[in-house]
């Protein structure tokens, strides 16, 4: 009878234990499950403060980016002596791949004294790197050289003028592109510093021209079949050798005339020649080419 009320009062006690047990496990589940959602409430708040910095910082971003828009919205600028010179043929590649521009002109004084001081007295101040005639700003970009500033268009708004998927085009048209530019040096450094003698520059510039006036019998462009930048220059020195010889280089050369027919009336390029007024080829001080 003893051992079966001790058996009785162990079977209780194990009970009572087993009881404690249950309880604490009880309690420690719903420590755990509390704690489970305070980091998962804690996790979502994190996650909110995240895609709200993200969405500042994006809407952020998308500001910038309308204000840079804007910045760009302002023209390009093209500054240059109010003559045609070396801005004549960056107007006519800006016409035709429709850029809408704004020119800076610097005028130059009347003779005896021809004074420059309309451009020198500000070069320094321009912020340009390498300040000269002509320069173009585009943003925050500003270059000076016409070389640069015709492939800098041509990068930026025309590509194609560039005719860098050919490497034999790309040659043939900066090789022409220098010949141009000995013969506009050529050209102009008579005009400037010769005696003056129109017709004697006539007989002396016509020759010069046969071998550029043989290579473009059998080509459409100063590269070939595709216009590139260096048209733009081209088309200049036919135009200030036709007023050189008075319309000879044409009787010489009468494909030339229908290459210029084809430049200036090429899109943007014909109406831009149309409505700007127009200018005389030199300054001021050269001899020939100073007036309209």
């Amino acid at each position: 009878h003893k051992h079966h009320k001790r058996s009785q009062e162990a079977m209780a006690h194990q009970s009572l234990i087993i009881r404690c047990l249950l309880s604490v496990l009880l309690v420690v589940h719903h420590i755990g499950t509390a704690h489970a959602f305070a980091s998962a409430s804690l996790s979502s708040r994190r996650t909110d403060q995240t895609m709200a910095v993200y969405s500042s910082t994006s809407s952020n971003n998308l500001s910038n980016a309308d204000d840079s828009a804007a910045d760009t919205n302002d023209k390009p600028i093209l500054g240059y002596w109010k003559i045609r010179g070396l801005a004549a043929g960056i107007c006519y590649q800006l016409a035709y791949c429709g850029v809408d521009f704004d020119m800076e002109y610097y005028v130059q004084g009347d003779g005896p004294e021809f004074s420059r001081a309309d451009w020198m007295d500000i070069k320094a101040d321009t912020g340009l790197e390498f300040p000269n005639l002509p320069y173009f700003r585009d943003g925050p970009t500003s270059l000076t050289e016409s070389g640069s500033i015709h492939r800098y268009i041509a990068k930026k708004w025309c590509p194609d003028l560039l005719c860098l998927d050919d490497a034999a085009a790309y040659g043939k048209v900066e090789m022409v592109w220098g010949v141009v530019n000995d013969l506009r040096y050529f050209v102009g450094m008579e005009c400037y510093t010769g005696d003056g003698d129109k017709p004697a520059l006539a007989e002396r510039v016509l020759p010069r021209m046969e071998t550029l006036a043989k290579w473009m019998k059998e080509r459409l462009f100063a590269g070939g079949d595709e216009l590139s930048f260096a048209d733009f220059s081209l088309i200049e020195l036919v135009e200030i050798v036709d007023f050189v010889t008075e319309g000879e280089i044409y009787v010489a050369y009468p494909h030339l005339k229908e290459y210029r027919n084809r430049i200036f009336n090429l899109p943007g390029v014909k109406q831009y020649c149309e409505s700007e007024p127009k200018l005389p080829f030199n300054n001021k001080v050269a001899k020939i080419g100073n007036s309209v």
